[in-house]
């Protein structure tokens, strides 16, 4: 990765805040991350910050670094299921080319890949340790000590029961938007619980569960091991992608009404065009595809390839 690619690496070097930090720290760890997952976490915060009056510089860098911990939880998601899948190829890979192991499969025999269960139960922890990672955004926002808010837990439940204390309490938050995090978080649940009900099934029941190729007699060959995903049977390594891609925008949709609750009521939030995110992320050497919310502007304007372009090369 590091040889074939280090765009990662120059936009780190080029960037405006690397030399105060490194004449502060001393040293700046780098983790190189996709792309688009540090534009819907990093860049999805940066955007909403921009609207909170006063910004203090340690709220930028708490938020920074919380989201940048959220990426890397979704970095590890993509990582287990690519790995996962590299291994379930090589293995189809031998069942062509080994009549015994083609034979056992025919005769019944469901053969199953350890290294492959094993990436399944990295993934699914990995899962609950994002949206775990997820609610500390929470802590530099509402002031609750991180210690308050550890863990996502109770299918969010948990989150929304601080969320309504904090609202009883002096605070100079805007109510609609932690009514209106609140809300999102509400309507991830019955998402959630396919996603632990898949997770219980390859976690907590190894030995009851038949996970493993088997034959399929349909089309004569090799069958991946499957698994349910709204009532109906895909290869896992699908279903991986699929529960992967949502929680990517929960997160970013998190991070943005989360950093809202410090923004106005009178400022207000817009979803951004995509060419806007383009030009943005442009200038700010950010993929921010996977952005969703911006600070609202009166102003409407279209972007062209050129203005991007541009926009690239100034910041290069």
């Amino acid at each position: 990765m590091f040889a074939e690619d280090t765009d990662w690496l120059k936009g780190i070097l080029n960037h405006r805040r690397l030399p105060s930090m490194l004449e502060k720290m001393g040293t700046v760890t780098v983790v190189p991350v996709d792309s688009d997952l540090n534009g819907a976490t990093m860049g999805q915060a940066w955007l909403i910050l921009k609207g909170v009056p006063d910004l203090a510089p340690s709220m930028t860098d708490a938020l920074s670094f919380r989201a940048n911990c959220v990426a890397m939880k979704l970095q590890a998601l993509r990582y287990h299921r690519r790995r996962y899948e590299e291994i379930q190829a090589n293995r189809l890979r031998e069942f062509s080319s080994n009549p015994d192991l083609n034979d056992a499969l025919c005769r019944g025999v469901k053969i199953t890949e350890i290294e492959m269960l094993c990436e399944v139960e990295a993934f699914f922890s990995q899962y609950k340790s994002c949206l775990d990672m997820l609610v500390k955004v929470l802590s530099p926002i509402t002031g609750l000590q991180p210690g308050t808010l550890s863990t996502y837990g109770d299918y969010g439940n948990r989150i929304i029961a601080r969320l309504r204390n904090l609202k009883k309490t002096d605070h100079k938050l805007t109510v609609g938007r932690i009514d209106w995090l609140i809300e999102e978080i509400e309507k991830t649940k019955p998402w959630l619980e396919s996603v632990i009900r898949i997770r219980d099934t390859y976690t907590h029941y190894r030995s009851e569960i038949h996970f493993g190729f088997q034959w399929d007699t349909a089309v004569g060959r090799a069958k991946v091991p499957q698994s349910e995903l709204d009532g109906t049977s895909h290869p896992l390594n699908f279903v991986m992608a699929e529960l992967t891609e949502p929680l990517i925008t929960y997160c970013a949709n998190f991070i943005a009404i989360s950093i809202s609750c410090a923004v106005p009521l009178t400022t207000g939030l817009q979803v951004m065009a995509e060419d806007e995110k383009a030009y943005i992320g442009a200038r700010w050497q950010f993929d921010l595809s996977r952005a969703i919310w911006k600070i609202a502007s009166n102003v409407i304007r279209t972007y062209t390839a050129k203005d991007i372009a541009n926009a690239r090369k100034a910041a290069s």
